[in-house]
């Protein structure tokens, strides 16, 4: 059974309830919609708890036999019940429902099963309304949950980390090589060639202490010989070395570049949504360092682990050929080597997950000091981020600490395993020399016992590196499950699989009942709708945290909402292409961003093959042409991190500029005037009335005297529209819209005193 399947139960009551809800009797009677399994108690306790909503009640239950204090919440008629909404708490969230004036909670739930009581939540709301249940809105696959395991995703619809294992990460791993298969075949052929080299010299010294040095047969030519011999085998393994290192170098190389690029086009297709989860230096070491780890598998694979593995065949075959009672001996440590290896595998791989967390976070704490490096000297703020820098540290310092201290310990027992074989070989070698000695038809010769101790020798050193593999393969796997867990997010903005062709728009732009919150379960934007004609000049008013912007960001489509539907001409906006949409929708944002580079090529940004005059002209319709024209380097000047170098204002109206210069048919304004001194602004209002014309104009603002023309004024309060109308109409109303303006003129008046 599937995880959504075991959390709902449709069209009856759930067995564990059953008993108590029959002993309702206002609910005996009633057929029942759903039941849904929660994880907590009201008081926070783990237990399981059921709602049952049946056609006239809704009681959330615990289980028979266990307390019902903590549990038993209702039953309630779904006549007296107008709200169900989703309050987020520390770790647990509730589901509250609204009897009469008040909010009484009906259920709760740990924060990973809150998917879970949100779609119980939605489907009470359809009943509220007068709707129908939608079984399949229940029991579809969730976006969160892992389907196996019930763990939380890394993100929605993400593939789980934990069923993925290591072995996904390192078969994903190997499919990346796909393109470079001929480059992988040539470094096999080169390796084996390269082995075979190797096992040649210590046969020849056998060679020479029993056929040349002992039995003195032809000394001065043998000698030579096995000399200019060895000289060819460790010339010809030289070469091929060097040929195959810069395969590997080669293949790893472009496999690092290509995933670089893959990953930044990734980020690239991922929505706003995304980067509000994850932070920007945590990102950053994704692309940087943890992509770095790809070329070292290529090279372990070509220059460690491969050849390693080829040599202990080889060098095990030739030492049963030479004297299998002592190969055996040999191999006498190898079953320890490997136990020891499995159980510190099992020991490292969980410690490289903190070391890479604190190294993110690390990342993160710098990248953000130095960003608002000016916020932080304008406070005096210097030693407070010291010390939170000293703790970040302290927090690496424990993760790698207790990382090498398992590392150290293992690097340092493995050599004494060795030891103890090659102490092996010494003992039994030697008594079978002396036998041979005693009796040639008995034990092994000098020669062959100097080949064996060369051939031990050049057996442990690579089956040491096979076990030290284990320390890298760990490191490697947790940097390559973090690559992946960037290139497996889904793109919540699906793209359409054939776009609507819209071509110049005309900037209608209409939402018909959107319901939208960041946090899917506690929406921002609360069943909006609202008719933009093309052309018009719209005003969106309210006080903070209203949903002005969020509306903004959906028209934009930074974001999709959750129910209801955004359309520019009739279309919905996930019918449109991003690239048509975005070429033809133009934002200027609250706080202006300008990159690190020519104020020309900031106010080009959109339109890069701009002309000059094109630029000046953008420039001049956002009152900017003037300062700029008075720098040193004009429109050539360049700008310092974020556009240091400019006032705020000055920032302000280069994106403007930007903006224009792209000449928009939906031009929105996000608090563009509100770092702008008053002048300023009346010439960017009448900048923004001639560009204006022709085009669909979008204005939020605090300062309501920059409305005071607008065809329209929406006034947002709650995440809804509480009134719309001219600026005189909405006066008129004496509500919302009446009582900020007046607070703005009574602000006005005693700043002017």
């Amino acid at each position: 059974m599937s995880r959504s399947g075991a959390d709902f139960v449709i069209g009856e009551v759930a067995e564990p309830v059953r008993t108590l809800v029959d002993g309702y009797a206002e609910m005996e009677a009633e057929p029942c919609h759903f039941c849904m399994r929660t994880d907590l108690d009201l008081e926070g306790r783990v237990r399981e708890v059921w709602v049952v909503v049946t056609r006239g009640h809704v009681v959330a239950l615990a289980p028979e036999g266990e307390e019902q204090e903590s549990a038993r919440s209702g039953p309630f008629a779904l006549n007296t019940i107008t709200k169900a909404r989703m309050t987020q708490m520390v770790g647990s969230a509730f589901l509250q429902v609204m009897v009469g004036d008040l909010y009484v909670d009906l259920v709760r739930c740990s924060n990973g099963h809150r998917e879970v009581v949100d779609r119980g939540r939605r489907q009470l709301e359809l009943l509220l309304a007068g709707g129908d249940v939608i079984p399949e809105a229940l029991t579809k696959p969730y976006e969160h949950i892992c389907e196996q395991c019930g763990l939380p995703l890394p993100g929605r619809g993400v593939a789980c980390p934990r069923c993925m294992g290591r072995r996904g990460v390192f078969w994903r791993t190997m499919g990346l090589m796909r393109p470079y298969l001929g480059f992988v075949v040539l470094l096999l052929v080169l390796m084996t060639v390269r082995v075979g080299l190797t096992l040649i010299p210590p046969y020849l010294v056998k060679i020479l202490v029993d056929d040349v040095l002992t039995k003195m047969t032809r000394p001065g030519e043998g000698l030579l010989l096995l000399v200019l011999g060895l000289v060819c085998v460790y010339t010809t393994a030289a070469v091929l070395s060097v040929f195959i290192g810069r395969a590997s170098a080669f293949v790893g190389t472009r496999i690092t570049r290509d995933l670089r690029v893959v990953l930044q086009r990734k980020l690239l297709q991922l929505s706003v949504e995304y980067y509000d989860r994850h932070s920007v230096g945590s990102l950053m070491s994704r692309v940087l360092y943890d992509v770095e780890q790809f070329s070292t598998f290529v090279d372990q694979l070509a220059g460690g682990f491969l050849l390693n593995l080829m040599t202990v065949l080889g060098i095990g075959c030739m030492l049963f050929f030479l004297n299998a009672k002592m190969a055996l001996l040999v191999m006498l440590p190898v079953p320890v080597v490997l136990a020891y290896t499995i159980y510190y595998w099992k020991r490292i791989y969980p410690k490289y997950y903190p070391y890479y967390d604190s190294f993110g976070k690390m990342t993160q704490l710098v990248s953000g000091v130095l960003s608002g490096i000016r916020l932080v000297k304008a406070f005096g703020q210097e030693q407070r981020e010291e010390k939170r820098f000293e703790g970040t540290a302290a927090h690496m310092q424990g993760a790698t600490r207790d990382l090498r201290y398992s590392t150290v310990t293992f690097n340092s027992i493995m050599p004494y395993i060795f030891t103890l074989g090659t102490l092996i070989i010494w003992y039994f070698g030697g008594r079978e020399v002396i036998q041979h000695a005693q009796d040639p038809t008995m034990g092994i010769t000098l020669g062959t016992l100097m080949a064996f101790f060369s051939y031990v020798a050049m057996f442990y050193a690579p089956v040491q590196a096979l076990a030290n593999l284990s320390t890298w393969a760990t490191a490697f796997m947790s940097a390559a499950q973090r690559v992946f867990e960037v290139l497996d997010a889904k793109v919540s903005l699906e793209r359409p699989g054939e776009p609507a062709p819209v071509g110049q728009i005309g900037g209608a732009i209409e939402l018909r009942n959107v319901t939208f919150g960041y946090d899917s379960h506690n929406p921002v934007i609360k069943d909006v709708s609202m008719k933009i004609d093309q052309g018009q000049f719209i005003g969106i008013v309210g006080k903070s945290g209203s949903g002005k912007t969020t509306l903004v960001n959906l028209i934009c489509r930074f974001y999709d909402p959750q129910d209801g539907q955004v359309l520019i001409d009739g279309k919905d906006v996930r019918e449109i292409s991003q690239e048509e949409l975005h070429g033809q929708v133009a934002l200027v944002l609250q706080e202006p961003f300008l990159f690190r580079a020519s104020i020309r090529d900031n106010i080009a940004y959109g339109r890069f093959d701009a002309s000059a005059p094109e630029v000046i002209s953008a420039a001049r319709q956002a009152n900017a042409h003037d300062f700029i024209a008075r720098r040193a380097g004009a429109y050539d000047s360049r700008l310092g991190e974020r556009g240091a170098g400019l006032s705020g204002g000055e920032r302000q109206r280069v994106t403007i500029a930007r903006a224009i210069i792209e000449d928009p048919r939906i031009l929105i304004l996000d608090e563009a005037t509100s770092s702008v001194d008053t002048e300023s602004e009346l010439q960017i209002q009448a900048s923004m009335a001639r560009v204006g014309k022709g085009r669909t104009t979008i204005v939020i603002a605090h300062r309501l005297s920059t409305l005071k023309n607008a065809d329209r004024i929406y006034v947002m309060e709650g995440g809804k529209i509480a009134e719309s109308g001219t600026h005189e109409e909405l006066l008129n109303l004496k509500g919302t819209y009446h009582r900020l303006v007046k607070i703005q003129s009574t602000l006005a008046l005693v700043g002017a005193e």
